[in-house]
């Protein structure tokens, strides 16, 4: 490998002589200038970039970078990987394959090429570009939108889902091992057998990944998901309430944060008293106060009183976002304040629903990014109550208590925005601190800090419920929430929202219900591109979730459609047999995407639209067949999904049958013990009871059960009766 390299110096090129680099031994080559500034053994790589206003970090390579684990890539464990990515990044430099050395101003992003490359190939133990089958390859290529979504350094505030950047940077070490092939063989680094892409470029894949990533970046599992909000609503209670009295600390004296001398030591002591003297108060429901009072140790009470500050801080930050499904940055742009007239935060407001049945709560943020390039405001719900209910959603109690969680420290901001940027250190900064607005890292490193301290991890079991991979809950309980990402919890909030979980709290079960309700009723999906996408994506994942709950036999399906994915889940469970989980989970939803099987849920039946000339809520308008893509939602109702041939009911429908069920046959039972004529109604009511019926024996639904609730609730009209 000869080359005649060009140095920079004070501006001016300099030209060494040319070097056959595969001739040196290897302490050679680790004395080798690969610039003007750092030899091959540095670890780190600085060349000069003479392009005005450019920072020193476009231009330099740290190899001791941080990998998907928290290992540097300079530790020992990685010393051949290490070596064969300085090989091609120097032949890449030196001798491209394409013709045309990267500029000094794109070295960095060789490194965040490698760094998502290297990061997967550590965790697979795989040491050397030879060991990259086309097997290998493909396993990569098809876990990227899961693994570049547990990476922080992806996760962008301002945009939703994973770009074609991305994969096309975590796809281009691939393509620099094929086309550099001959110069590393040069230096006995045996590269890659053959094509990576089978003669198609990166960028394509990144497109097709693009693409998928959206509907492979998982929610946060249930077994997750439920402590943590539940942790949080208890935070963002009585906990609360006692940090908001606590930093009336700051009131126990007159005296200028300024003063010295006896002013400062006599409150300091008014201080340390109300700290010492200070009571915590009982949650409901529990005998004694929710925690013990604070230290007496020097200044222990101080840094106890900041770790309670910052949880319930970070609590109220993870419920507003995964109870509205706004971003970081929409997040980072509510404005502080209280409406003295409504008593709510500033930017919140109460609109009624179309029935005017209920009244919810809007908060109106700014998007900013936008397929237009440029921002807009939309709304979020917030939340929702009966119309004359008094209750604050819990979302909006967040909002009210971040108002006063900063109120100390809001006549010297520097910002109007809600949420302010703490100041480093283990105590509260004094009132008379001056603050900027809260980043979005900063809201990041705060919810991970909330589910590392907040949220006890350490008894899941190794596999969720619905696992799509081996162990997929040891990573969580192992790292304690360390791979938390916010677009997790944007999807678990459209999850949530379209299924509520009955395993959470109350009030949170009642949050997702009425955000629910308040998008249906109030229009608000189709006003906010966000939610929108958001949803689409958790459709596609539930869809994803339900064939491969089937194949497993973790699931049956009722229904005419149900009896057509019944008999396909059998062929793809013979051909997938004896593969391992997360290979069985792919193989599905490349199915489910070459089949274009999509699923539209409500609470009594799935539709997947695949016979098109048989949509029956469609015949009841005469729609044509061609724009027949989704169900009609305004005629579409349980009797006429029953017996559509695009019906599906499982487990998830069960509560939905089983009442309908319950109720039509208690009304049958009424009029039999009345021993009333048969009337034409009532055959229309035996007729949805014997098809709710057979839809819950198909879902192995026990007569036991039906008739236990039955008897139920006949025994509450005959108390009725008796008390009237």
């Amino acid at each position: 490998m000869g080359k005649s390299i060009e140095l920079v110096a004070d501006g001016r090129q300099v030209q060494s002589k040319s070097i056959n680099l595969q001739e040196l031994t290897p302490d050679e080559l680790a004395e080798h200038w690969v610039s003007e500034h750092s030899q091959f053994k540095d670890v780190r790589w600085v060349f000069t970039n003479l392009t005005n206003g450019s920072r020193n970090a476009t231009s330099t390579i740290n190899w001791a970078m941080t990998l998907l684990d928290d290992s540097k890539l300079t530790d020992q464990r990685h010393s051949i990987r290490l070596r064969w990515a300085k090989i091609l990044i120097l032949s890449v430099l030196t001798l491209p394959a394409k013709g045309r050395a990267p500029s000094p101003g794109a070295i960095s992003g060789l490194q965040n090429e490698l760094n998502v490359f290297l990061s997967w190939m550590s965790a697979q133990g795989i040491h050397t570009p030879a060991e990259l089958s086309p097997f290998i390859i493909e396993q990569y290529i098809s876990e990227l939108p899961v693994f570049v979504s547990t990476r922080e350094y992806y996760e962008d505030a301002d945009d939703e889902g994973i770009g074609v950047a991305v994969f096309d940077r975590a796809l281009a070490p691939l393509m620099r091992l094929w086309d550099q092939r001959a110069h590393l063989k040069l230096f006995n680094v045996e590269s890659l057998a053959q094509h990576p892409f089978d003669g198609k470029g990166a960028h394509s894949i990144a497109l097709k990944l693009a693409t998928k990533a959206q509907g492979w970046i998982m929610p946060l599992p249930d077994e997750v998901a439920i402590p943590l909000f539940n942790s949080a609503a208890r935070w963002l209670g009585a906990p609360a309430d006692d940090i908001i009295r606590l930093l009336e600390v700051f009131k126990t004296s007159d005296i200028d944060d300024r003063a010295q001398g006896n002013a400062k030591k006599s409150r300091l002591r008014a201080e340390k008293r109300f700290l010492h003297e200070f009571s915590f108060s009982t949650a409901d429901g529990e005998a004694r106060p929710w925690r013990e009072p604070l230290s007496r140790h020097k200044n222990a009470a101080w840094v106890e009183m900041r770790e309670i500050y910052e949880l319930v801080r970070d609590a109220a930050t993870l419920t507003i976002q995964g109870m509205s499904g706004m971003r970081v940055s929409e997040l980072c742009g509510i404005e502080n304040g209280i409406n003295e007239d409504s008593g709510l935060p500033v930017g919140v407001r109460l609109e009624t629903s179309l029935t005017g049945l209920y009244e919810w709560f809007v908060i109106r943020t700014e998007i900013s990014k936008t397929k237009e390039g440029l921002p807009r405001e939309v709304d979020w719900v917030l939340g929702m109550r009966p119309l004359g209910s008094s209750d604050i959603p819990m979302a909006v109690r967040a909002v009210i208590v971040l108002n006063k969680l900063y109120a100390p420290w809001r006549a010297a901001a520097n910002t109007t925005k809600l949420i302010l940027a703490a100041r480093v250190g283990h105590t509260l900064a004094r009132p008379s601190t001056s603050f900027n607005r809260m980043t979005s890292d900063g809201i990041r490193r705060g919810m991970k800090r909330f589910l590392e301290r907040g949220v006890d991890l350490s008894n899941l079991p190794d596999e969720s419920a619905r696992k799509i991979s081996e162990n997929d809950l040891v990573r969580w309980r192992e790292s304690k929430g360390s791979i938390f990402t916010t677009h997790m919890l944007r999807k678990s909030w459209a999850n949530f929202t379209l299924a509520c979980d009955s395993r959470l709290l109350p009030v949170i079960q009642m949050q997702f219900h009425h955000v629910s309700l308040a998008m249906t009723e109030g229009g608000y999906i189709g006003k906010n591109p966000v939610l929108v996408d958001a949803l689409d994506s958790i459709s596609r994942q539930r869809t994803n979730h339900a064939i491969f709950d089937l194949i497993n036999q973790r699931s049956v399906f009722a229904g005419r459609m149900g009896e057509h994915f019944e008999s396909q889940a059998k062929k793809l469970r013979e051909k997938l047999a004896g593969l391992p989980v997360s290979e069985r989970w792919s193989r599905t939803v490349e199915w489910i995407d070459d089949n274009q099987i999509k699923m539209f849920f409500s609470s009594y039946a799935t539709c997947a639209p695949l016979k098109r000339s048989e949509m029956r809520c469609h015949d009841e308008t005469e729609t044509p067949i061609w724009v027949r893509h989704h169900p009609n939602f305004e005629t579409r109702e349980p009797s006429l999904c029953a017996g559509c041939a695009n019906a599906v009911m499982d487990r998830s429908h069960k509560e939905f049958w089983v009442s309908r069920y319950v109720g039509y046959a208690l009304s049958l039972e009424v009029e039999r013990r009345q021993r009333r004529n048969v009337a034409p109604e009532q055959r229309v009511i035996e007729f949805r009871a014997a098809q709710a019926l057979a839809i819950l024996k198909k879902l192995s639904v026990s007569m036991e059960e039906l008739d236990s609730r039955l008897t139920l609730e006949l025994e509450k009209l005959e108390m009725e009766r008796l008390d009237a």
